[in-house]
Parts: C-alpha cells; structure tokens; sequence
C-alpha cells in the first residue's frame, strides 16, 4: 500500500491542514478553491511521511508544492530504501506514471520519498538494485510453487514428509493444527492448515535461518539433536 494512502498520513495530514486554517500558507487560498498538499520543510532518510514534528510541516496548494519542489523530481542523488510487492497493477510510478505492482521506495534530500517502478528504480538510484530485488523476489515464488506443489512429499503414519536440501520436513496435523518438525528439531507454533505450515517451513530452510540456528546452537547437520524451538 502506498505511504500516501496509509490511514497514519491522512490523520497527519489533516492534523497539518487543520493547523493552517484549511489554506496555503503561502498563497493563501482555501481548500474550496485549490488543492491542498503538506509539505515537508526537511527530509530524514529513516523516517516515514507522518513521522515528523508539526513545525516541520506546512500546508501548500498543489501549485506552490510543485514550485517548492522544483516542478519535477531530480534525476540524480536518490537511494533506495524499501519495496513492496502490490500483488496487482494497482501502483502507479510517481516518476512516469505507469501502473505498477512492484513499488520501490527511494529518498532524496531535497524532495523526500518516492514510489516507482523497476526501470525509474534503477534509472534514479544509477544502480540494479530494484532489478536485482525483482529477479530475487520472483525466483522466491518460483521454489516455493514448486515446494508446495512437489510430487517429493509423501504421507507415512499420517505425518507429510519430504527431503529440502539437506534437512527432512516432517508436517503432523493434531487437533485441526498443523506442527512443523525440520531436523528433528519441533516448532511449538500451531498453523492453521497445511499450506501454511509447508510455507514456513520453506521459508525457514530457503532464508537460511535453520542454517543459522544450526550454527549458533552448535547442533551438526548430520547428527541432529531433539529439541524444541
């Protein structure tokens, strides 16, 4: 969901418009006659649009922000600093204004936040990194399709089993939950049907976490320990 659209910034938002009287602070028409925006008067890469001091927020008409601004966003010196999967073409890229599902965020300290797309990503930030992030991301979806959907899983003694990697995922339903066991080592979480419990435990193994809870806890891959988690 757009940061702009979020319920923290229209309550902010309106905070900020009602403090100035419903006008443009600078030109002075109302909210009956123009548009009315809020305007930054600085930026903080780490925080979010409804996360600053009143006194650093003023009301402009939609001309004014545009002015304040410089019209148009620069074509240099922006970072990313996040993503969002939309998970429909129901985005649209604040530099071009094409429609989008995957959102990238990038800060400028001069303008603030953006949201666009794949190419204005990469274009603005001089970088791969909304490419990179996108090829990541779909390859993710991809293992787990094919991890849910696998012909390796098999039912013995009511329990679903399958071999991931190096590590076998064992899924037992009791009482309506479904319980995960990888490596020997049992999640007390309940999921409420199969399919969930597949997809953590596909997240567990593919991000690497089992791995590193291996590690830490000094249990060898191929010795495993009974333990809960």
């Amino acid at each position: 969901m757009s940061l702009y659209t979020s319920s923290q910034w229209k309550q902010f938002r309106e905070t900020i418009i009602d403090s100035d009287g419903h006008r443009c602070t600078n030109c002075e028409r109302t909210d009956k006659e123009v548009t009315l925006q809020v305007h930054h008067l600085k930026y903080e890469k780490d925080r979010l649009p409804w996360e600053y001091a009143t006194k650093d927020c003023v009301t402009l008409c939609k001309g004014c922000h545009a002015a304040e601004h410089g019209i148009i966003p620069p074509n240099f010196g922006w970072e990313f600093i996040g993503d969002e999967d939309l998970e429909d073409l129901i985005g649209t890229c604040q530099k071009c204004s094409t429609s989008i599902r995957y959102v990238f965020y990038i800060f400028h300290p001069n303008w603030g936040t953006m949201e666009v797309g794949t190419h204005c990503c990469d274009n603005l930030t001089d970088s791969q990194v909304a490419s990179n992030k996108r090829e990541s991301l779909n390859k993710y979806k991809s293992r787990k399709k094919r991890f849910l959907s696998s012909s390796r899983w098999s039912m013995e003694k009511g329990i679903w089993k399958i071999k991931q990697g190096t590590f076998e995922v064992n899924i037992q339903e009791v009482n309506s939950a479904y319980y995960i066991t990888i490596h020997e080592l049992k999640s007390k979480k309940p999921y409420k049907n199969l399919e969930s419990a597949k997809t953590s435990a596909f997240d567990v193994i593919e991000s690497g976490e089992l791995i590193n809870y291996l590690e830490e806890h000094k249990i060898k891959f191929d010795s495993p320990k009974k333990k809960s988690e």
